[in-house]
């Protein structure tokens, strides 16, 4: 596969903006907390003179039209400082579930996005676990007239305590099943909408807890027919998926070239650590896990840019990119030592986010579920892209 020269040129663009404006920023990072607002004010006016803000919104929206290939590139490189985790869902670029609903929706609640007025979460997850949503969904959802009565407890809603709108999925009918499902936009402050708390975790992200009780949302804010929602949630959720892809890739390609520099300036045993083939081949594997997790995300961005049904490959390269980074990550630290379990290399805490990779967006059970499935319902042809 061969990347365009305006896209080589776009990973050069964004890498250059990583090492001068993210990285010196680093230090400044707070451990378990959103970006501070100043600092986020700050970073979000370096991506817009960047042409990095909103980079995938369409561009009638006002965002930079960039194809799913395109943003695979993007994020990869953001991924390689550590602000490029605590960016996520706040570069401008709206819930893509949002871009199916009506003129009036987008209008309402994407554009304000791309704006940077406002922001938005995808609460999906309940307190009974994410791998099963539909059969595990408490959250109801009772239409009361023009409106919808929602209750229920929403958990691991990342950015779910700051958004000025969240899309909730709830079952409005039990008996359909995955067909039982509604999606409905809740604005903050709506009565009955509470953050319950900030769920502390051993990253950097805490996501929110979400308490429904008797919330009352007008039928104007349900995005998809009635009983779509997860179909729909479903269909746009393969890029985030794949973006898992890029964003593995970019954390270790970091974490490489930091290792690369330590063994090169490091001594044991007489020689540099760079010269001993223990220490060889570890970074030959880390080289091997980058490569293999590049390729496929980008096979899935090129797909996806094509319009291919690429949910196969999605979960593939969730699974692949996710485990990969897991790998690098663990070796690094190796290759470092004690300094790499400090805190006073950025090591230690690459390696404590790698981990949620492996549960987001699905756990990689579940794909690797998906997967087989596919493959025993249509054999290898499954995973051809075409």
């Amino acid at each position: 596969m061969l990347i365009p020269d305006e896209l080589q040129e776009l990973r050069r663009t964004v890498r250059r903006f990583v090492e001068r404006e993210l990285l010196p920023l680093e230090p400044e990072l707070p451990e378990a907390d959103h970006l501070p607002a100043g600092l986020y004010a700050t970073l979000a006016e370096r991506l817009r003179a960047a042409g990095l803000w909103a980079f995938s919104a369409p561009a009638e929206l006002g965002g930079g039209g960039g194809t799913p290939l395109a943003q695979m590139i993007v994020t990869e490189e953001l991924s390689r400082s550590l602000f490029g985790l605590a960016l996520a869902g706040r570069t401008g670029n709206p819930l893509p579930v949002l871009l199916a609903g009506t003129p009036e929706q987008v209008e309402r609640f994407a554009v304000p996005v791309v704006a940077g007025e406002r922001l938005g979460a995808f609460a999906l997850t309940e307190p009974t676990g994410g791998a099963d949503p539909v059969g595990n969904m408490g959250t109801t959802a009772t239409r009361d007239g023009d409106h919808w009565v929602l209750d229920g407890r929403k958990t691991f809603i990342s950015l779910g305590d700051i958004a000025d709108h969240v899309v909730v999925f709830a079952t409005s009918d039990r008996s359909a099943g995955v067909r039982g499902i509604t999606a409905l936009v809740v604005e903050a402050g709506t009565p009955g909408f509470s953050v319950v708390r900030r769920i502390p975790t051993m990253g950097s992200l805490a996501p929110a807890e979400i308490d429904l009780a008797g919330c009352r949302v007008p039928d104007a804010n349900r995005v998809g027919e009635v009983g779509m929602g997860f179909v729909l949630a479903q269909q746009v959720l393969g890029t985030a998926r794949a973006e898992i892809g890029a964003r593995a890739v970019g954390a270790s390609v970091r974490l490489l070239d930091e290792a690369l520099a330590h063994v090169a300036g490091r001594r044991s045993m007489g020689a540099s650590v760079a010269e001993h083939q223990g220490a060889q081949w570890m970074l030959a594997d880390c080289a091997v896990d980058i490569e293999t997790s590049r390729w496929i995300t980008y096979a899935a961005g090129e797909a996806a840019t094509a319009g291919r049904d690429t949910r196969v490959v999605d979960s593939i390269v969730k699974v692949h990119a996710s485990e990969a980074l897991g790998r690098v990550a663990d070796r690094v630290l190796q290759l470092f030592g004690g300094w790499g379990y400090s805190k006073d290399l950025p090591i230690e805490r690459f390696y404590r986010e790698a981990r949620m990779w492996r549960i987001v967006e699905g756990p990689n059970e579940v794909h690797r579920w998906a997967v087989a499935r596919a493959l025993l319902r249509r054999g290898t042809a499954a995973l051809e892209l075409t």
